[in-house]
């Protein structure tokens, strides 16, 4: 079996030079290229220019010549003749040998050639106009212009050998590529060194940050830093106040959980300490009752606290497969057992699926709920559970007929632990603040208040979003 080669990370100087490198080699790729066939081109006009004037120059040097010739009775018949050396001036034709090898030129006298240089290949007839055409001869390339004389029916032609353009061009080329072949290593380095000098400032808060102990969450300054960096400094200080609040937020948990449950606890061990030395074993019956009775209380108590504590740990989830009317029957089914012992009729209301949100939650919500009002609801009362949705939300409302929870304190209620002034005695004060908690991971919103006919007790209505997306 192929083991699987595991990518290493990059680090961000060597990404940033990399993408800088590419970028500059495509730059002067593109640059040369661009210089390349722009020095063609140039070189292309100036040798075609220079072919013309050189046609135009034989021509002139003929003149002389071909008006001699048409003024001869017989020089419409007699084939015409030039003598180089009476045409060309010594420097002249020292000029044209010492271009022997690459250039060529032609006289025509309509079908025949009368005069031509020593080099070049055998041409055509040219045309009766005056312009460029390329031939290929003996593997060589040449570009020839064309002159006509129509007054003596002459045509002037004057050639090169392609090989010396590209000679040049390629002498050209040369020249530019040794400059940028060396100016690539050099900007590469300056490139390297500049790269590790702008990220030096990022280094220094790396080295700030990894200074930093979980007893120091202060805020960092923004002024040391480059304006660029501040928006990740913005970034940190949120994370270093939200992290914070998370601590302060788990140690007055805490405090408040080892408070909560230090009452219960001292009560079991005095009980148990009771019971060992009562004789009666009538007394002995009835306190063992009251020690399972608190044990049950900060079993519930101790419960609760690990469910908040799950809570916290679901931050974030993104489960939405749970259904909200399935998981209130199901809470129902496990509390109609505590309803028939305090004797309080549970009834339900409501019809078709209400999908989405996290089931767990979704089952918190309304086993809390439920478990409050009947823990506070009257023998002989009933509990009403209604579903319902309004304006695209899902609404849940537990409507019991107990004593209510006064205005003033509604909003206390949701803090972890705060038993308002009609709470039942077996109560742990985090009944309200786990459906809070789970409301707020849900996205939703909680509301108590009174019954809509008035009548003694509590209206609780959670209302949750369709989508059911927890929240961070």
């Amino acid at each position: 079996m192929a083991r699987r080669r595991i990518a290493r990370p990059t680090s961000l100087l060597a990404a940033l030079f990399g993408r800088i490198g590419v970028l500059f080699l495509i730059i002067v790729l593109v640059v040369g290229s661009l210089a390349f066939f722009t020095a063609q081109r140039r070189i292309n006009e100036i040798y075609d220019g220079q072919l013309i004037i050189g046609a135009n120059v034989l021509r002139a040097l003929m003149t002389d010549e071909i008006k001699e010739q048409a003024g001869k009775p017989s020089a419409g018949q007699a084939e015409f003749t030039v003598d180089d050396s009476d045409l060309l001036s010594p420097e002249d034709r020292e000029a044209f040998n010492s271009y022997a090898d690459w250039r060529m030129f032609r006289i025509w006298r309509g079908p025949k050639v009368v005069l031509r240089s020593d080099t070049g290949p055998a041409v055509l007839p040219p045309p009766a106009h005056n312009g460029f055409s390329e031939i290929v001869a003996n593997q060589e390339r040449w570009r020839i212009y064309s002159l006509p004389v129509p007054s003596s029916n002459v045509i002037v032609q004057i050639g090169e050998r392609m090989d010396i353009r590209l000679v040049l061009v390629q002498g050209i080329a040369l020249g530019l590529a040794l400059p940028l072949l060396l100016l690539i290593p050099t900007c590469g380095v300056l490139i390297w060194l500049t790269l590790s000098d702008g990220l030096r400032a990022l280094r220094a808060l790396i080295a700030e940050i990894g200074r930093r102990t979980m007893r120091d969450l202060s805020p960092l300054p923004l002024d040391p830093w480059p304006r660029d960096l501040h928006p990740l400094v913005r970034s940190i200080n949120r994370l270093f106040e939200r992290i914070d609040r998370s601590l302060q937020h788990e140690r007055r948990f805490l405090d408040d959980a080892a408070h909560q449950l230090r009452t219960p606890l001292a009560a079991v061990k005095l009980q148990t300490q009771l019971i060992a030395s009562e004789a009666d074993p009538v007394e002995r019956q009835a306190m063992t009752a009251q020690l399972v009775e608190s044990v049950d209380r900060a079993a519930g108590l101790t419960d609760s606290l690990l469910t908040l504590a799950r809570l916290e740990a679901r931050r974030g989830a993104g489960d939405t497969g749970g259904d909200l009317e399935a998981e209130t029957v199901a809470a129902m089914a496990d509390l109609a057992p505590v309803a028939a012992r305090r004797e309080v009729e549970l009834s339900f209301e409501g019809h078709g699926s209400y999908p989405g949100g996290d089931p767990v939650l979704l089952r918190l919500i309304a086993a809390n709920l439920l478990e409050n009002a009947i823990n506070h609801a009257p023998a002989g009362s009933e509990v009403a559970v209604r579903l319902s949705t309004a304006q695209g939300q899902r609404r849940l409302t537990v409507t019991d007929a107990g004593p209510g929870i006064p205005a003033a304190e509604r909003a206390k209620v949701l803090e972890r632990f705060f038993r308002g002034s009609g709470a039942s005695p077996k109560g742990s004060g985090l009944g309200l603040a786990i459906v809070g908690e789970a409301v707020r991971l849900l996205g939703g919103r909680l509301e108590l208040r009174d019954r809509e006919d008035d009548a003694p007790g509590l209206c609780v209505m959670v209302e949750l979003p369709e989508t059911g997306r927890a929240s961070a």
